[in-house]
């Protein structure tokens, strides 16, 4: 990371499944709760998932015309896109071709939403669920990190569970976004290294809000708030300076929500908005 990417501070952002089968009914939540940063949401009903979605050189979604269709309306500052993680790719599939497919497939996206929308910036998340096996780096990931900020985007990567955090620290990606929730405390071992991806500009998007069925029914989002603030608390404690946390963090959901029914998935994606509104409140002098 050299580049200081500004207009993102506490801002929401989707990790991107929902549960839709009807495409306008997904499309109201992505422009009623992302309106700073749009998405195109993976239809886990629809048989899109992370390995066929992505099992070829082309892409295939349901939502992405709609998506582009929303951007040329709307012309957001930034939109997102996302595309499954080489290694993610590589556990399910025996393919000599997988990282110049991944290539092309974001090179697709960001022409795509530059070609509806000349000033909005694009966001390319890399999806790497499960890296909790490795303990070195990942040549392919950075390789697809580098091309996604050298062809004029900004690079993300989300993970889920407990893992060596060097990993996507290293990969090269100007967000790290984590299930904050469930594994906060693993993720905060590693804050001497937090801290040096803060100071060069990198950014964490903070997966504090759940996506399993039975905790996204009665939790609540002072509780959400909370969990945030001891973390930002225990950062600082560690030589972090709170600015630069707060400067450098946005929120989203654990994980995908397309686990979840349509009542479910809504109140997480709400929940991501609001608490992320509470927030710009709070920390809107630092």
């Amino acid at each position: 990371m050299t580049t200081k990417i500004s207009g993102l501070t506490l801002e929401c952002l989707a990790v991107g499944s929902l549960p839709y089968v009807d495409l306008e009914k997904a499309m109201d939540v992505v422009k009623e709760n992302f309106e700073t940063i749009p998405f195109w949401p993976q239809l886990t009903n629809l048989k899109e998932d992370m390995i066929n979605q992505f099992n070829m050189s082309s892409f295939c979604s349901a939502s992405f015309p709609k998506f582009i269709e929303l951007l040329k309306k709307t012309k957001p500052k930034f939109a997102k896109g996302q595309l499954t993680g080489p290694y993610t790719l590589s556990t399910e599939l025996k393919n000599d071709n997988i990282i110049e497919n991944l290539i092309k497939i974001a090179n697709f996206q960001i022409k795509q939403i530059k070609y509806a929308s000349k000033n909005t910036i694009p966001i390319i998340f890399i999806d790497e669920p499960d890296l909790a096996n490795l303990n070195g780096n990942i040549p392919s990931l950075n390789i697809l990190s580098n091309f996604i900020k050298q062809n004029g985007a900004i690079c993300g990567i989300h993970c889920c569970g407990a893992f060596n955090w060097n990993i996507p620290i290293n990969s090269g990606a100007n967000i790290i976004s984590f299930d904050a929730y469930n594994y906060m405390d693993n993720f905060l071992l590693y804050h001497k290294e937090i801290k040096n991806y803060l100071e060069n500009n990198g950014k964490i998007a903070w997966g504090i809000v759940p996506t399993d069925n039975e905790t996204i029914k009665t939790i609540e989002k002072y509780i959400l708030i909370e969990n945030f603030e001891k973390a930002v608390n225990y950062l600082t404690k560690n030589g972090i300076d709170e600015k630069i946390i707060i400067e450098n963090s946005m929120i989203t959901q654990s994980c995908g929500a397309g686990k979840l029914n349509e009542e479910l998935a809504s109140k997480a994606m709400k929940l991501t908005k609001e608490i992320s509104h509470i927030l710009q409140e709070r920390y809107y002098d630092i």
